[in-house]
């Protein structure tokens, strides 16, 4: 844009401080030209302090530019200089966003290399002015009827207290003390949803997708240590199992992973399957890493970060999504009534932004007669904070079950185990 309509432009802001409040959200005083700069800072100071603009006299004076003043701006005009304010300002951002690239590139910061471009891509000005509350309220509520829908977990109770479960576009956290049950309801989520006809992308950033798979193998068919010798069986209680299932795929990826990773491998799930996943499953947010480099010693910044990221994904993809946290020491051996948001390890910030977060509970006493317990800590949609869970867990199947649900008991040839998991197939307990 060339000077003299950068200077236009500067007059029809400075007549009308109602055009300049609609514009300055956008407006950066480095994409005008250098003679221009120092007018701009001035204005925005003046409006800043004032909620006003000043007069071409002031101007004239603090920074010697000689502006007109227009009386009264027509709608014409007033449409004319925000549309080109908003398409100079996008035209700069991306010109001063693409002349950072290659430094950005070099320091291998590719979060804030993404961030930048897309900062500029989607400047724009807000000329939606939200819901008229008293306008069209059947179609408000017919339209928040139809994407409000909630998907239930399994657990009667938790879904009661829940309002019938979780929704889409939602980030569920749970959390656990070291081996104290976070894989395992992520798992149990994991082939609920897949049993309920939807497809459920499960990533792990720590566990191999071989120990996932086994997990649900066993889930499936209720056979754990000795799984080796009842191969054939498996395969075909697992095949038989999947029919009528949605898609249930596991990928395993590096810890430290971003969302910009994960975003990646959902492109390429779209691209092979035409289609993106209902369920999106991360085991677990501790493991991941935000896609801007932060300071290590900033853990709150960085759970922020991380969590804010991931739940974006599911907004944008209009997804369901779990993940999990350690509990910090403060939380072994704490019953269920001290649970509180404080014992979080890390950053207190990832249950900030969760939708939906509960803490397990399962001491050695527990497990031992086969019991776990979930607390529910927060939840925007529904009146269960403060709500404790009583469930069962069945080590045999690794499922956790409603008080009065049977235990699950697999068809076929080979006797339900009853003793304890050990040897190779203890691993898979360690949670």
């Amino acid at each position: 844009m060339n000077s003299k309509k950068q200077k236009l432009l500067l007059e029809y802001l400075l007549s009308s401080s109602d055009t300049f409040a609609l514009c300055h959200g956008i407006l950066q005083s480095d994409y005008f030209d250098p003679e221009f700069r120092n007018t701009v800072e001035f204005i925005f100071d003046y409006y800043e302090q004032f909620s006003s603009t000043p007069t071409p006299k002031q101007v004239e004076a603090e920074t010697n530019l000689s502006l007109e003043l227009y009386d009264i701006l027509g709608n014409d005009e007033i449409g004319y200089c925000s549309a080109e304010v908003e398409k100079f300002c996008k035209r700069r951002a991306l010109e001063i966003a693409t002349l950072s690239l290659p430094g950005l590139i070099e320091k291998g910061d590719y979060g804030e290399a993404e961030k930048v471009i897309k900062d500029a891509v989607t400047i724009s000005l807000h000329r939606d002015l939200g819901l008229s509350y008293f306008e069209n309220v059947k179609e408000r509520l017919d339209r928040v009827n139809v994407s409000a829908v909630v998907h239930p977990t399994g657990w009667t109770e938790l879904d009661d207290k829940l309002f019938g479960g979780i929704s889409r576009k939602e980030l569920t956290l749970v959390s656990a003390n070291s081996g104290g049950g976070k894989s395992i309801t992520l798992a149990n989520m994991g082939l609920k949803f897949a049993e309920d006809g939807l497809h459920t992308l499960y990533i792990s950033l720590e566990l191999s997708e071989d120990r996932i798979a086994s997990r649900s193998d066993t889930m499936i068919t209720g056979i754990n240590r000795d799984w080796r010798d009842h191969i054939e069986e498996i395969a075909t209680l697992v095949t038989a199992a999947g029919k009528g299932c949605g898609r249930y795929d596991v990928k395993q990826m590096a810890a430290g992973s971003s969302s910009n990773d994960i975003r990646s491998l959902l492109k390429e799930y779209h691209l092979q399957h035409g289609f993106y996943p209902d369920m999106l499953i991360v085991d677990y947010l501790d493991e991941m890493s935000p896609n801007e480099k932060v300071s290590a010693d900033n853990v709150w910044e960085k759970d922020k970060r991380c969590s804010s990221q991931l739940r974006q994904i599911l907004v944008d993809y209009n997804m369901y999504g779990a993940t999990a946290s350690q509990l910090n020491r403060n939380a072994v051996n704490a019953a269920a009534t001290e649970h509180d948001h404080s014992q979080i390890a890390g950053g207190i910030s990832k249950i900030n932004v969760a939708d939906v977060y509960w803490s397990i509970v399962m001491t050695d006493a527990m497990r031992e007669v086969g019991e776990i317990t979930f607390i529910i800590q927060k939840t925007r949609n529904s009146d269960g904070v403060g709500s404790i869970i009583n469930l069962k867990w069945d080590a045999i199947h690794l499922k956790i079950l409603n008080p009065n649900e049977l235990s699950f008991v697999k068809k076929g040839k080979t006797k339900p185990q009853t003793d304890k998991p050990e040897n190779d197939m203890q691993t898979l307990l360690e949670m």
